[in-house]
């Protein structure tokens, strides 16, 4: 994503009217005129490129390419400060930038990365296709997340015997999962089996926004699962964590 600050230069007009020693009052004036002139040129709001209001802060919305104010509530005073990502350690950042000064930055080898604002990719990845597969160890994964839009997450589970099998993600945090089953077939996914959105339907709660899927798998089967993310909202590129999940098969 490539981002440019547009400035924006404001023209200060002071009117005045009084009467009496016009000497006085010009002198008056032009000590006001210096200090707002000072407070205006302090504060002034440079405006971010923007291709939605997911490349803008918080109280911030894209309005005609450019990230805006969005007239709710305490205004954001610059709503064209670049992301950052906040770190404590490289553990904190993506490959090819480092943490230095508290924030994740190129790490100053050619060329640099433009991507160091963004949470770094779960342990699992690079999983974002069949041929790329996670296999499931017949233990949780957990720690998974949704590291940018668009990301979706590829595993594979063999079943020796026969069962009845739950694929399900859970403790589901600013993601809401789609939990899809596909059959294997010569060598990759082949038709889908079964699906599912939202384990309830109560809007107010958030453990809905797992998925669980039922089946009943015979002995030497296996499956591919695929998962992906339905709240683009949550891939702000202004928010420190990532959409998250865990994901187990029992």
């Amino acid at each position: 994503m490539r981002t440019r600050l547009i400035p924006l230069v404001f023209g200060l007009a002071l009117l005045s009217a009084a009467c009496g020693d016009t000497t006085s009052l010009e002198r008056d004036t032009g000590s006001a005129s210096a200090e707002a002139v000072a407070e205006s040129e302090s504060s002034l709001t440079t405006y971010r490129y923007c291709a939605s209001s997911l490349d803008c802060a918080g109280a911030c919305m894209c309005s005609a390419n450019q990230c805006v104010p969005d007239g709710f509530g305490p205004p954001n005073p610059d709503c064209g400060a670049p992301p950052q990502r906040e770190c404590s350690t490289g553990a904190d950042c993506r490959d090819s930038c480092i943490c230095s000064a508290g924030f994740c930055a190129p790490d100053g080898f050619s060329p640099p990365s433009p991507f160091c604002h963004l949470p770094p990719p779960d342990a699992y990845e690079d999983n974002d296709t069949a041929a790329q597969f996670t296999a499931y160890p017949g233990s949780p994964l957990t720690g998974l997340n949704f590291h940018e839009l668009g990301d979706v997450d590829w595993f594979a589970v063999y079943f020796g015997g026969a069962m009845t099998a739950k694929f399900e993600t859970y403790i589901v945090q600013g993601a809401d999962t789609f939990l899809e089953v596909y059959a294997h077939s010569n060598g990759g996914p082949g038709a889908l089996v079964a699906s599912n959105n939202d384990i309830c339907s109560v809007w107010y709660d958030l453990s809905c926004k797992a998925s669980r899927v039922t089946l009943s798998v015979p002995a030497n089967s296996a499956y591919y699962v695929r998962i992906r993310n339905l709240n683009d909202g949550a891939h702000n590129v202004y928010n420190q964590t990532p959409p998250r999940y865990n994901f187990r098969i029992y």
